[in-house]
Formats: C-alpha cells, sequence, structure tokens
C-alpha cells in the first residue's frame, strides 16, 4: 500500500496530459507563455479572486505576498510582527522570519488544529503588520472573525492556503478570504503538478502589479528593476499539467472527501479523527488520527505495510532556529500534544474501499 498513490492521478489523464507536455516542448515555451495565462484566469475565477498569479512554489508566494503588502526585501523590519500557528509546515513561519521580521506564535484549537482565536487578539498588538492563518490539512479558519480581527487593529492577513485550494468556507473557496491568499502545487497536494509550483491570489490590483515584478526579479518591463524580487515564476510546463489536472477537481475532491468521511465513520469510537466545522468543506490534504499511543500503532501498521506520516513532528516554536524569540516547551500545550500524539493515514483521491478496510481493520487490532 501507498501512503499517497500520485500515480493514479496520472494515468487517468495520462493520454491529455502527455499531448499537453509534448505540446508545450514542441512550442518551446517554457516561462511565461499562454498555459500559464489560461491557469491563472480559470483558478482566479475558480476562487472568485479578480487577479491569480503564478508562482514557483507555495513557500515563494508567501514570501513575495509579504513583500507585496509593503515589506520590502531588505529593509529593517525587525520592529515588525507577525502572527504564525504553532503547528504548520515551517514555511509559514519561515518567510517573515528569513526578511527579518518578528514571529509570534499562537497555540492552536484542540478540535481543529487550526489557530486558536481565542488566543489571536490578546498577541495583536501596536507592531503586529499581519496575521498569517494556515487551513491546515484542508480545512479553513473562520476568516469572518480573522478579518474582523485584522480591520479592528488594521493587520494585514495572508491566507496560507497551501492545503486547502477547492476548499468550501460559508458558501467562498479558500484562495478568497485574505488580502493575499496563497496556495501550493507540490505534488502531494489535493491539487498537485509534478514538481513545485503555487500560485497567489488578490482582489487589490496594487498588490497584484506588485506581485508581477517580484516574481520576475521586480522588473517592470525592459529590465527596468525596481523592486528586490526573485526568480518566482510558475513554469508553462507546470502550469499545462496543472491545467490537465484542474480538469474534473470537483470530482477528485468528492472522491477524496468520500474517502476521508469512510474513515470516520469507521475510526470516531477507535481514535479522534479529524472534526470539520459545521461552515467548512475541507479537501483533506491530510487525513491526521490521534493516539495516545501513536508509537506503538504506527509501528504496528508498519508491520502490516500500511505507511504512515507525521504532520507534524515538532511545532513551529520549537524549532532550533527560532530558538532566540524566547519560546520554550510547554508555551504552546495544544500544539505540543498533537505533535506528539497525531499522526496521518493513507488517503487520495482513488483509495481503494478494500485499502481503506484494511487500514481499519489494523487499527480495530492494534487500539482495541
Amino acid at each position: 500500500m501507498k501512503f499517497m498513490d500520485l500515480y493514479k492521478g496520472y494515468e487517468k489523464r495520462k493520454i491529455a496530459m502527455d499531448e499537453r507536455i509534448s505540446s508545450i516542448i514542441s512550442r518551446s515555451q517554457f516561462i511565461f507563455g499562454s498555459d500559464l495565462e489560461e491557469l491563472e484566469e480559470k483558478l482566479a475565477n475558480y476562487s472568485g479572486s479578480k487577479y491569480g498569479l503564478g508562482i514557483s512554489s507555495g513557500h515563494e508566494a508567501l514570501q513575495l505576498a509579504l513583500i507585496a503588502l509593503g515589506f520590502n526585501a531588505g529593509e529593517d523590519h525587525s520592529d515588525k510582527e507577525v502572527i504564525v500557528p504553532a503547528l504548520t509546515f515551517f514555511s509559514t513561519a519561515e518567510a517573515p522570519a528569513f526578511l527579518g521580521m518578528k514571529v509570534v506564535i499562537c497555540d492552536i484549537d484542540k478540535d481543529t488544529y487550526n489557530m486558536d482565536l481565542n488566543l489571536l487578539e490578546k498577541l495583536i498588538n501596536k507592531n503586529t503588520v499581519a496575521i498569517i492563518p494556515v487551513n491546515l490539512f484542508g480545512q479553513c479558519i473562520d476568516y469572518d472573525k480573522i478579518n474582523e480581527m485584522a480591520k479592528k487593529y488594521n493587520v494585514l492577513v495572508i491566507e496560507d492556503a497551501c492545503q486547502s485550494f477547492g476548499a468550501d468556507y460559508k458558501n467562498k473557496k479558500s484562495c478568497n478570504l485574505g488580502d493575499i491568499s496563497v496556495t501550493s502545487f507540490f505534488p502531494a497536494k489535493p491539487l498537485g503538478c509534478f514538481g513545485d509550483g503555487g500560485m497567489a491570489f488578490t482582489n487589490n490590483e496594487e498588490f497584484y502589479q506588485k506581485l508581477k515584478k517580484l516574481r520576475h526579479h521586480g522588473d517592470e518591463g525592459g529590465m527596468s528593476h525596481v523592486m528586490l524580487g526573485t526568480t518566482g515564476r510558475l513554469d508553462n510546463l507546470q502550469a499545462g499539467i496543472i491545467l490537465e489536472k484542474f480538469k474534473g477537481f470537483d470530482e477528485d475532491m468528492c472522491l477524496r472527501r468520500n474517502v476521508a468521511e469512510y474513515y470516520t465513520e469507521n475510526l470516531k469510537d477507535i481514535v479522534k479523527t479529524p472534526k470539520i466545522e459545521s461552515f467548512n468543506k475541507s479537501v483533506y490534504a491530510q487525513y491526521v488520527v490521534m493516539s495516545e499511543n501513536r508509537d506503538e500503532v504506527r509501528n504496528y501498521l508498519k508491520e502490516k505495510e500500511i505507511p504512515t506520516a507525521l504532520y507534524y513532528p515538532n511545532p513551529i516554536h520549537l524549532a532550533p532556529v527560532l530558538k532566540h524569540l524566547g519560546y520554550r516547551e510547554g508555551d504552546m500545550p495544544v500544539a505540543e500534544y498533537v505533535c506528539k500524539n497525531s499522526f496521518a493515514l493513507p488517503i487520495y483521491n482513488e483509495m481503494a474501499r478494500d485499502e481503506q478496510d484494511y487500514v481499519i481493520e489494523a487499527l480495530r487490532q492494534v487500539v482495541k
């Protein structure tokens, strides 16, 4: 059994995808091009955003989003604070830290594992310039509450939707819930390419124009570099691949949700299963469960040739490179508990019911 069978997603689109790749190669249109433009338009429309911009990775999109919001590379931002959750991929904290900003970490909700909004407002002060909420494991956080706080304190919001493209929030789509929203097309994502890729979305033309320059070395055209940027373009080949995978994406997410819901129905009395808020439809980028006997359970599943994974083994505030922030073990008790007791089960769109039954039965045996 595979933890995630990426080949099956390619297999059912093989002919169209091979033709698309061959067309791009024959046109030798690798950097920028019609495929990228088509993708940007389609995904912006899908999310409900006015603008979509292909970026080389989700992380690069996050970093460029901060710069586009006014925190320019090469300037002193040591007095500016950005709030991030304690449980996320390191990139969420790395992007502001890389720009010299102070990372402020907020513990998570014990049920959804997203940022605890009861703690968030207490962390906002006169130095706070941005909040980066993460839609962890494919479920959106409550953006009505976050945006209300942000407006109250004149703080910007970057929606880290690197795990939630396609998710629904109160009849809106993820990637249209912050001042700028970013997502990732890393191969294991619900909508993934064949390498690194990402996108930024916004309804603000000024932010969009800045992002366009930033992803191409701050070039406003004719090699006139007006900002410090980077090589942050999504290449045309990856754009073409994503376009083909986007066909039937909603149907894929229905399959994925069915897999997740079958797990939940059959595991809810065995392990702690994901809690999805009533106003959300998750895309289940990962299917994460909890057991206080995690290591024993994972070892047993490994013996049964069932792969598992950790998302994430360590909370953000205990990252060695951030030790200068002064956080200690015990500061984020919920995130620390989740890191020690959670693990992810195999999940992918085309996962067969008998494979799930095998996983479920193995868990019954070890947790009984």
